[in-house]
């Protein structure tokens, strides 16, 4: 009995042994156990990739019709030199008012008088459209922004509001920045 169990044992140690062997065996697919690493925004180095965006998308930063950097001084530039390139019509118009719904009317109400359904403390002194006491960052009234003022501030976010550009493309950004721009300027006075 006793020769069972220290046989039993030595067989248990040789097997237990073995198994703690750094040969992990063959691996089928090594790349998706060692897949390159990109860290977000970051260069990288993979061989092979030639870093043109897949078919319909843009890269970041690039933008069709507005390059310009989230600074003061782009900023104040995309105000001067910014052109909408969408036609004043009945169609973008519409389209700039669904969107303007969807996206910023909860928080700067249907008038543009800043008295949307959001209501908290951060969010407490959104600007009205067309009150001509408070000065933005070009120093002039809101009513007064040019397209470019209004789509980096959609793009990038401006004070409490956060960047949209995520979420609102190129286009629907235009069509926001033109609604605004020829509707809520008769609205909410």
């Amino acid at each position: 009995m006793n020769k069972l169990i220290l046989k039993l044992a030595l067989i248990s140690g040789i097997v237990f042994l073995s198994s703690c062997t750094s040969d992990t065996g063959y691996e089928f697919m090594p790349n998706m156990y060692r897949s390159p690493s990109i860290e977000t925004y970051a260069e990288h180095t993979i061989s092979g990739y030639d870093g043109i965006p897949v078919e319909g998308t843009i890269a970041r930063g690039y933008l069709s019709t507005f390059n310009y950097d989230g600074t003061l001084e782009d900023y104040l530039l995309a105000g001067k030199n910014a052109v909408n390139p969408l036609e004043n019509n009945t169609e973008n118009l519409a389209d700039g008012k669904a969107l303007y719904g969807m996206f910023c009317e909860h928080c700067h109400g249907a008038t543009g008088s800043g008295d949307g359904t959001v209501t908290h403390p951060i969010y407490s002194a959104v600007p009205h459209y067309n009150d001509d006491k408070l000065k933005r960052r070009c120093d002039v009234p809101m009513c007064e922004l040019k397209a470019g003022h209004i789509f980096h501030a959609i793009t990038y976010g401006l004070n409490a509001m956060g960047p949209h550009a995520s979420q609102i493309s190129e286009d629907e950004r235009w069509k926001i920045t033109l609604y605004v721009q020829e509707e809520l300027q008769n609205l909410g006075k």
